[in-house]
């Protein structure tokens, strides 16, 4: 796995953000797009994977706390991929499928909780696929589930190709075909 299997600041400018983008990379385990409402479990706790590569998009110099990849403020988070090499393809596909089984539970959250939108599936290829999910405020979670008709504001995205797999986390507030295009760079670079 190398930064070029990873996604640009450039890939975000073509979406229309403007600001400024840092990256910040470093290789290890760590806690990866998993949502609290499953909860917060390392990559190795999850896949016993510990050699993935992480990348963060931020818009600030500050970093957070605990993990060089996040900024100290949410709102200053474009997004956040983890990556690594499974070492075959259908380890890769295990993984991605176990990945988004973490996810999936967020698609019913109380209502007023932030919750996850229905799942979306790229397929590039035949081990070239993606799922992602937008992510719908609370005050639009009126009924446990996301809103019909309404757009996301970023999301999350398992990523699958060949024996490389992925997770995106879009902070960034992205709507549908945004997302669309920034989840189909990601898996095809990956």
């Amino acid at each position: 796995m190398t930064n070029r299997h990873l996604l640009t600041a450039a890939e975000f400018t073509k979406v229309g953000l403007s600001k400024r983008i840092y990256v910040r990379d470093r290789v290890g385990d760590g806690n990866y797009a998993n949502a609290t409402c499953t909860g917060e479990k390392t990559l190795g706790e999850t896949l016993g994977a510990y050699d993935a590569h992480f990348r963060g998009l931020v818009t600030t110099k500050d970093r957070g706390s605990g993990d060089s990849t996040e900024a100290a403020n949410i709102g200053d988070q474009v997004a956040r991929e983890v990556a690594g090499d499974a070492g075959s393809r259908a380890l890769a596909q295990n993984y991605a499928e176990r990945l988004l089984l973490e996810e999936v539970p967020c698609q019913s959250e109380p209502a007023t909780h932030w919750v996850y939108g229905p799942t979306h599936t790229i397929d590039v290829a035949g081990d070239i696929t993606a799922s992602w999910m937008g992510v719908y405020s609370g005050d639009l979670n009126t009924t446990g589930t996301a809103p019909r008709g309404k757009e996301p504001c970023g999301g999350v995205a398992v990523l699958r190709n060949g024996s490389h797999y992925g997770i995106l986390e879009v902070d960034a507030c992205l709507g549908s075909a945004a997302m669309t295009r920034i989840v189909r760079a990601a898996v095809t670079r990956l």
